[in-house]
């Protein structure tokens, strides 16, 4: 019992205490953070005294191919080296590792390596790794913790279009009873978005799907496996304009989830009616008529 409790003490390793990203997914002009330290990898012998130093790397889908980002080294004169791309909002920070002069590995625990990333797109997808460079008897050994990050393409807000547009207002249009329309509803997005339609009236709440069976249109892209890549959605609706005024609602849905809607008036124009204007006039024409047959017979 006593030389099992000396190999499991010998084998003892720090535990992992959290992840390394503060999150897993992200969008077009998101933020995330990863922080490296010796804490967060589970695989570094806990006897082992001399930590050389941290560094992060990460493998983007966009490459396949491993990069540094950047390296910490508290006991060498150039101790930070950062790998930040042209024109990116990229901060790296490094802090600790700075033992006694007589022991300058002592303090090896504090090292960390902190990146924030202001401006996240989807080239930043991948696996990001936290590298602990250690020395072993037969020299320099690395642990590392890896973990991934997913990129998410936001679905941009549709766009209505009506073939017969009347008016100033690009969310509106004025039209008469029962003219032939076409109502199109275009945005991008990723990959399994569908549309659904909505209709009601103007001023009510009582919206039902539209019949997809009755003058729907629509047009979806190609599956890809590129995380960057965003395709074009677009369905048409073909009808006649109704009695009453009306809303259509165009919403992208990812599964069950809305991801985006937009909503189009239809405001009916009320129709010039000569027989009505004329049945208005001859009434007054006939009055006018008896009163001159009147005079008449007086004078």
């Amino acid at each position: 019992m006593q030389f099992l409790g000396a190999i499991l003490t010998a084998g003892l390793f720090i535990a992992v205490k959290c992840q390394l990203l503060d999150k897993t997914e992200i969008e077009d002009g998101g933020s995330f953070n990863l922080t490296c330290d010796v804490g967060r990898i589970g695989s570094v012998p806990a006897a082992v005294t001399g930590l050389h130093g941290l560094s992060i790397e990460r493998t983007v889908l966009t490459s396949r191919k491993p990069t540094t980002v950047a390296v910490y080294s508290p006991n060498h004169s150039k101790n930070l080296t950062k790998f930040i791309p042209n024109g990116r909002q990229w901060v790296i920070e490094a802090s600790g590792g700075r033992g006694s002069a007589t022991d300058p590995d002592s303090n090896r625990a504090s090292i960390k390596l902190m990146l924030y990333v202001r401006d996240a797109q989807c080239t930043d997808a991948g696996l990001y790794f936290c590298n602990a460079n250690f020395p072993t008897v037969l020299g320099v050994s690395t642990a590392e913790r890896s973990q991934e990050m997913t990129y998410k393409a936001k679905t941009d807000v549709p766009v209505l279009t009506l073939d017969h547009h009347n008016g100033n207002a690009p969310d509106s249009s004025n039209n008469t009873e029962g003219q032939p329309v076409k109502l199109t509803c275009s945005f991008e997005g990723p990959d399994g978005l569908a549309i659904i339609w909505f209709v009601g009236p103007i001023r009510g709440t009582n919206f039902v799907p539209y019949p997809l069976d009755n003058g729907v249109q629509m047009v979806t892209p190609s599956p890809t496996n590129d995380p960057c890549k965003r395709g074009k959605y677009e369905s048409t609706l073909t009808f006649k304009v109704p009695a009453v005024d009306t809303m259509y609602i165009c919403v992208a849905r990812e599964a069950n989830d809305e991801t985006s809607r937009k909503t189009f008036k239809i405001v009916v124009k009320p129709r010039s009616n000569t027989g009505t204007h004329l049945g208005i006039r001859e009434p007054h024409c006939f009055v006018m008529n008896m009163f001159l047959v009147v005079v008449a017979i007086l004078m």
